[in-house]
């Protein structure tokens, strides 16, 4: 009997002991399940916050691109009409200090009050637009001025774009010389300036490509 005695009373000391190590082992798995789950959310939330980043930031990128050459101009201040004729746009030459709005129609009273529309395609499409003024100080009195690889810019009212061209030719015709007004322009936006040289017997033509 003394023997049995004392194999029972070991197992009742082994049971609590059990019972700790399981509930030591309990613990440990909440603890662990516990920072797995920190770590998986916050990964989550790290990751949709990338996500948000990334979204915004290719939104203000594609914003942001803009072509070289052309230009939005947000509510392009050009009024409507200059005396009786409608304005196309405005044409601007910095080199010689001159901003003109440009006319749709080329007559005796129209290049009176500014440099007109006088053949080509609507104003900053495809094609050889080609505009034409007075030899007078106010108008295009200074176009001679203009080298090869200046640049000038027009504004169309139409679509409040602005572009930007480059002098590429400059040569002086006779008044029944037309070949300056072609539209052969392989796809591309060209503008002719043309004035008369002093005494009025020769016109001096002014090329530009846009750029």
């Amino acid at each position: 009997m003394g023997k049995r005695e004392k194999v029972s009373k070991h197992s009742q000391d082994k049971e609590p002991n059990n019972k700790k190590i399981v509930i030591i082992f309990l613990v440990i798995f909440l603890i662990i399940a516990v920072i797995v789950g920190i770590m998986l959310f916050g990964n989550f939330d790290n990751k949709d916050n990338t996500n948000t980043y990334i979204k915004t930031d290719m939104t203000i990128s594609n914003e942001d691109k803009t072509d070289n050459t052309v230009n939005e101009v947000a509510d392009a201040e050009i009024e409507d009409l200059q005396g009786n004729y409608e304005v196309l746009g405005v044409l601007k030459i910095d080199k010689i200090n001159l901003e003109k709005n440009i006319l749709d129609q080329t007559t005796d009273e129209s290049l009176n009050l500014s440099v007109t529309k006088f053949y080509g395609p609507e104003l900053n499409e495809v094609g050889n637009f080609c505009i034409t003024g007075h030899n007078y100080k106010n108008l295009f009195g200074y176009l001679d001025n203009l080298e090869l690889e200046d640049t000038f810019e027009i504004t169309d009212k139409a679509k409040s774009r602005k572009i930007t061209y480059k002098v590429y030719d400059k040569h002086i015709v006779n008044t029944d010389e037309l070949d300056c007004l072609s539209q052969e322009t392989d796809g591309k936006k060209e503008v002719t300036l043309i004035t008369c040289t002093p005494g009025g017997i020769t016109r001096l033509i002014i090329k530009a490509k846009e750029i």
